[in-house]
């Protein structure tokens, strides 16, 4: 019993060293570390030009979480998940039930959009420096992302008596599906730079992406009225930190 609890004794030191290493190589390849983050989004959309008119971009927002895998002196793999939300309001069309209407460019009706999603991005950071070295690191960051569509919100109201004639969930989508409904992707480039705590790999940072959707959204308004593609892209402003 002694002898079994003396080999068990150096097994779990054993461990406490190991791990202790580990933390003592915070910069060792295959490393990963995680990144929160958290920032507003300035929004850019191309709308429809002879059914709409006015579009105007609502704050979004996005928060974020990271796994950045340690490739090498300077190159990172970033893997994680994002929620993103966006919104815009415009003038355009509404058809009530059982009522036509006519393209007479009078866009009686204000839309208003509110989108939200989950992202799945795949990012390569690439240092200007190496961040064992210094305590301030410039960076690019770039790479492409999924992005699902899990709840959209409209309200039309009419602009000369005022009333809300729809409030309520929409089923806002993508021009192209891919695999699934209301699943497409988008593209990433950005600049960011991070304060280094040397002595542990952790960080804090600052960065600014600019992401552009592959596909354009789809919405057909209250009961198929509308029928527009917009084309949507997006400043991302991220603060958070690495641990």
């Amino acid at each position: 019993m002694k002898l079994k609890l003396r080999y068990l004794t150096l097994f779990f030191i054993a461990i406490v060293f190991n791990l202790n290493a580990q933390d003592g190589q915070p910069y060792r390849k295959g490393k990963v570390k995680h990144r929160i983050s958290a920032g507003p989004a300035k929004s850019f959309y191309i709308n429809h030009p002879q059914h709409t008119q006015g579009t105007k971009a609502k704050l979004g927002f996005s928060v974020s979480y990271k796994s950045e895998i340690l490739l090498g002196r300077k190159w990172n793999l970033l893997l994680g998940l994002d929620y993103f939300t966006q919104g815009l309001t415009f003038k355009g069309y509404y058809k009530a039930p059982t009522y036509t209407y006519l393209f007479d460019e009078s866009y009686a009706y204000t839309h208003e959009l509110r989108i939200q999603e989950v992202q799945l991005p795949i990012d390569v950071k690439i240092g200007f420096n190496y961040e064992r070295e210094h305590f301030y690191t410039p960076y690019f960051i770039g790479g492409v992302a999924a992005r699902y569509i899990f709840s959209s919100y409209s309200v039309i109201s009419n602009d000369t008596t005022g009333i809300t004639v729809y409030d309520g969930k929409d089923n806002i989508d993508f021009e192209n599906q891919r695999l699934m409904k209301n699943l497409n992707a988008h593209y990433k480039v950005g600049l960011g730079l991070q304060y280094n705590i040397r002595s542990t790999g952790r960080a804090i940072f600052f960065e600014v992406t600019y992401r552009y959707g592959i596909s354009r959204l789809h919405y057909d308004g209250n009961s198929s009225t509308n029928q527009l593609n917009i084309k949507d892209a997006h400043l991302v402003f991220l603060i958070g930190f690495r641990l």
